[in-house]
């Protein structure tokens, strides 16, 4: 079969591997599909991961052949993602999941992108769920994304009628604006090109600011009057736009850090975190009690998320597909086979 993969920094092939063999509570997915996630374009394009890099963890498919013990017959449409914790550890029972050693040690076997995969035992327990007839591949796509975004603002305190300002509405950026709209937090967006910003009024953000626009913090200042917005979503991690999230965020307001880069510095002026009693909160993948919520979201048919793919590449074109996506081509890039 067919399987993308890194064998070095800023490379993406395709190769020829055997078809994993399954054990008992294990199963075998042909793919449909697979988003690219920027975890993914990390791995590719920084140096700090080990090589090669295992790709792919948002994948929707149909279950192939099934162990001994598994209850999912062969044909079922399946959703499953990557990590799973040990739910019984220090880690877990205090909301860290994904800090778990197991968790890091657990994946897809070869990952998302290839032709089959096998799915170990505990993912088959915890992160293989059946798809309903009616919900298209590209929206069940999202299921691990949106995971990721629910459990992040479960760690925030938003209240109805609060303000939010998500930096970056990239492929997973974007996926905050409509549950926060859900929410009733009223949404503001920050990002370098406009046609993102479109897509996230779209999807519920009130208004949209270019980043280099200097006058975006004043205007949500205004907005919320005088006080600033009471969370700010960082997807993108720099020093200008920690400068906007600081100059955007109100005094006891929370910086959630939910993408960064290897090497991502943190310049920030500790007396004035202190001072003003800014809470810095990060939010770091998600965890499998997180999938079916993220479902029943995706059930809702105002969630038409696949409407947000703007490139699908076959399996074959993996490495176009990566180069797309890491140049900032696309809003959401996915892989499928035929």
């Amino acid at each position: 079969m067919k399987r993308l993969y890194s064998p070095s920094p800023g490379v993406v092939e395709v190769t020829e591997v055997p078809i994993p063999a399954i054990g008992a509570g294990e199963a075998l997915v042909r793919m449909h599909c697979c988003g690219v996630c920027g975890t993914d374009l990390m791995k590719v394009y920084s140096s700090a991961p080990s090589r090669p890099a295992q790709l792919g963890h948002e994948v929707v498919g149909v279950v192939e052949e099934v162990g001994e013990g598994v209850a999912l017959q062969p044909g079922t449409r399946v959703a499953l993602a990557h990590h799973v914790p040990d739910f019984a550890s220090h880690y877990t029972r205090r909301g860290s999941g994904p800090m778990d050693p197991l968790f890091k040690r657990t994946n897809l076997d070869p990952g998302g992108f290839a032709e089959f995969i096998r799915v170990p035992a505990l993912h088959v327990q915890h992160t293989l769920l059946a798809l309903p007839d009616d919900m298209p591949d590209l929206r069940a796509v999202f299921m691990e994304p949106l995971a990721c975004c629910l459990r992040a603002l479960d760690r925030v305190a938003l209240l109805e009628g609060d303000a939010a300002l998500i930096i970056g509405v990239g492929a997973v950026g974007l996926l905050f604006a409509p549950l926060l709209t859900d929410r009733t937090v009223t949404t503001f967006a920050v990002d370098v090109r406009p046609e993102r910003l479109a897509l996230a009024q779209q999807w519920g953000a009130v208004q949209g600011f270019l980043a280099d626009d200097r006058q975006a913090a004043t205007a949500m200042r205004d907005f919320t009057q005088g006080r600033g917005v009471d969370a700010v979503i960082l997807t993108v991690w720099t020093p200008a736009t920690l400068d906007l999230a600081l100059r955007s965020v109100r005094d006891g307001g929370t910086l959630l850090l939910f993408g960064a880069k290897p090497d991502a510095a943190f310049p920030v002026d500790g007396w004035e975190l202190w001072r003003r009693e800014i809470n810095l909160v990060t939010s770091y993948s998600a965890t499998p009690d997180l999938f079916p919520r993220a479902l029943a979201i995706l059930r809702r048919s105002r969630y038409t998320l696949e409407t947000t793919v703007s490139h699908v590449f076959a399996l074959e074109k993996g490495p176009e597909a990566f180069h797309v996506a890491h140049q900032g081509l696309a809003s959401k890039v996915v892989i499928a086979c035929e």
